[in-house]
């Protein structure tokens, strides 16, 4: 349509840099701002079809209403001697579409964790202000060299207004992208977009999507009929985790599907990022229940270790495996994921409960190949030592730094260790560790001397102790979805593929997140009923206890953005903690009850750390950029907040609760995760 040259109303064309079934863009200048737009105009043939530009303006309109990092705003729209335009700010990089076609494979995972995060992001955006996007693919996601991802061309498949999906598709391009019920013309809302992500997401994953086919047609037949193929099938590398990721993000009911965008890319990044994230056990059949040899027992408890470690007739005490933990208690969450479909969030008890068998173990007491490098022994003055895990060697090890950033000492040596946590006194430290026949609870002198495994229980997960000590908690795969065990026996089972749980500080309740925040419930120990207190219509995660367990705070979505609430256990109402306007997660007590740590998206795409009171008032910067999925954990007089910032490689790092005193502790161009302060 122009040439380079052109005077094309206030815009001079520069040249063509894309075209589509629907418009040709070209980069322009405007000449009275003197700056460089994307000028998108309608392709000459579709000029006169009134109802097609009423339909364009109105979601440019809408969409020049959208103002987030990773959406391209638009700037102007009109018609110049007949014809419609769109003004778009003019982002240099490649589409993601140029990025597949150049490497033709699957892409790096770190990559696509980036891209799934920054797009779901803009979606969720959008989709609060009632603004659907209708064609998420990956020639309209922009890929910056800074890494930092846009997404382009908001509502225009709505605009175009035709007829037919098949219409649709062969203005707009491939249907590779459209969700089902794009295909079938029915209305779509936000988890549409959802979809199309999804699939954009699998292509990333896989080097090719879902479906493809010979016409239009037989692609969207399939988008509505055909499973998709296990991505594993197309990247063994893949962990499993992924294809239930993929298959709920991809589910033809939209119920079934993740409710936001957010819900999938954080889903995704646990899959993909399982250093991060609950480790998984599968149990093929249901484990008898362990107990450790007698001499090792008897050790253990003359180290009288009341708050962590309770010997018990019935019961022993087994450490969390679960994401990075909301405070440095004992009531931290575990969590599990099922190989089963989602189903209702519907917790029930089951009537009959497992033979449970003591079986003595083997002593293990293998003493690493490498000497642990002495500590520093703590004085009164000194400050805390924090426990940490980190993979500077290749593998996940624990290592030990002082809250000054002195002294950071490396303690195991040997095979996979993480999750660490510290008996009551500072004596001893607890960890998972596999060195070669499956994860187990193992033990170690905070020096990093005295290395032993403890107990191992073949297909579980998800250990927790109750604060007072009198109870044992663990998880495992059961028929129909996640089965939590009290004390050895089955206490209560949960539909779908994943639970995450915390412990209550009075040790009477126990609160529980069903199955990717689909809902949050409370489960009390004596009456074995679950109480909901999220309404399962919105999305709602992160749960954590208030020092009394009167409380939960969580992030919930229940007013349209995702923001912080705090609800009573007893009368069950939720109280909106933080803004309206902002998306904030991972939400953290501190000890002493006066502040809640949370986690807030901010301008540019990233994250930042924030602190508020438990009123909802006097809300607070303390840093950014941090990771967005792993809370802040205070330290045990209040003071303090060890967290992980993220800078490209995931550091940790302590600020005071005033937002003062920030230190980076390691940069070793590792990721490092799991932060537990020593008990002072």
């Amino acid at each position: 349509m122009f040439s380079p040259g052109d005077a094309f109303g206030l815009y001079r064309i520069e040249r063509e840099i894309g075209r589509g079934g629907m418009a040709i863009v070209y980069l322009a200048y405007h000449q009275w701002l003197d700056r460089p737009v994307a000028l998108k105009v309608l392709r000459p043939e579709l000029q006169q079809d009134e109802d097609l530009v009423a339909r364009f303006l109105v979601e440019a309109r809408s969409a020049a209403r959208l103002e987030h990092p990773n959406i391209v705003a638009v700037h102007d729209a009109g018609m110049v001697d007949g014809v419609h335009y769109l003004a778009m700010e003019y982002v240099e990089g490649e589409t993601l579409a140029d990025v597949l076609a150049r490497v033709n494979g699957p892409l790096p995972e770190d990559f696509i964790i980036s891209v799934a995060t920054q797009v779901a992001s803009a979606l969720d955006y959008a989709h609060r202000r009632g603004v659907v996007h209708r064609d998420v693919k990956p020639s309209n996601i922009l890929v910056q060299s800074n890494g930092k991802v846009r997404l382009t061309d908001f509502g225009i498949a709505h605009a175009v207004g035709l007829r037919t999906p098949e219409q649709k598709a062969a203005v707009l391009g491939t249907p590779e992208y459209m969700s089902p019920e794009q295909a079938m013309g029915r209305p779509v809302d936000g988890r549409s977009d959802v979809y199309s992500l999804g699939v954009a997401v699998y292509h990333m994953l896989t080097g090719r999507p879902p479906f493809t086919g010979e016409t239009h047609r037989d692609i969207l037949y399939a988008h509505v009929h055909t499973p998709p193929p296990d991505p594993r099938s197309l990247n063994p590398h893949l962990p499993p985790e992924a294809t239930r990721v993929m298959n709920r993000a991809m589910a033809k009911n939209p119920d079934d599907r993740y409710p936001i965008a957010g819900a999938f890319a954080q889903a995704l990044r646990r899959a993909l990022r399982p250093l991060r994230s609950e480790p998984v056990v599968v149990a093929k059949k249901t484990p008898m229940w362990l107990y450790a040899l007698i001499g090792v027992l008897l050790g253990l408890a003359a180290l009288s270790l009341t708050g962590w470690l309770l010997v018990r007739s019935n019961a022993l005490s087994l450490p969390p495996t679960a994401r990075p933990p909301a405070s440095p208690s004992s009531t931290q969450p575990s969590a599990l994921e099922s190989p089963t479909p989602a189903q209702p969030p519907v917790a029930a008890l089951p009537t009959a409960t497992p033979t449970l068998t003591p079986t003595a173990t083997e002593t293990s007491t293998p003493t690493p190949t490498v000497t642990p490098t002495p500590t520093s022994t703590p004085t009164p003055n000194s400050p805390p030592r924090i426990a940490y895990v980190s993979d500077r060697t290749g593998v996940p090890q624990i290592y030990l730094i002082h809250s000054d950033g002195t002294h950071d000492v490396q303690l195991t040596f040997e095979g996979r260790n993480e999750h660490p946590f510290w008996s009551s006194d500072g004596a001893f430290i607890y960890f998972i560790s596999d060195r070669g026949q499956g994860p187990a609870l193992w033990s170690m002198r905070a020096d990093g001397s005295e290395q032993q495994e403890v107990l191992r229980v073949p297909g579980s997960t998800g250990y927790a102790l109750s604060p007072n000590g009198e109870h044992v908690t663990f998880l495992q795969p059961g028929p129909e979805g996640v089965q939590l065990f009290l004390d050895g026996l089955l206490w209560a089972a949960f539909p779908g593929q994943r639970l995450a749980y915390q412990w209550s500080p009075d040790s009477q309740h126990v609160v529980v997140e069903i199955d990717y925040a689909k809902t949050i419930g409370v489960l009390n120990i004596a009456s074995s009923e679950v109480k909901r207190i999220t309404d399962p219509a919105y999305a709602s995660w992160n749960p954590a206890w208030s020092p009394d367990g009167q409380f939960v705070v969580f992030a919930s979505t229940r007013d349209g953005n995702a923001g912080l609430y705090a609800s009573s256990i007893i009368s069950g109402d939720p109280i909106r903690l933080t803004p309206l306007d902002l998306w904030s997660q991972a939400p953290s007590w501190s000890p002493d009850g006066s502040l809640i740590s949370h986690i807030t998206g901010e301008d540019g795409g990233q994250w930042g750390l924030y602190a508020v009171d438990a009123a909802g008032a006097n809300r607070y910067r303390l840093f950014s950029p941090v990771f967005p999925e792993a809370p802040a954990v205070w330290s045990s007089d209040s003071q303090q907040l060890a967290f992980i910032i993220q800078d490209g490689d995931d550091e940790l790092a302590v600020v005071r609760r005033d937002g003062s005193g920030f230190l980076r502790l390691t940069n070793n161009h590792a990721r490092d995760w799991d932060p537990a302060w020593e008990p002072r």
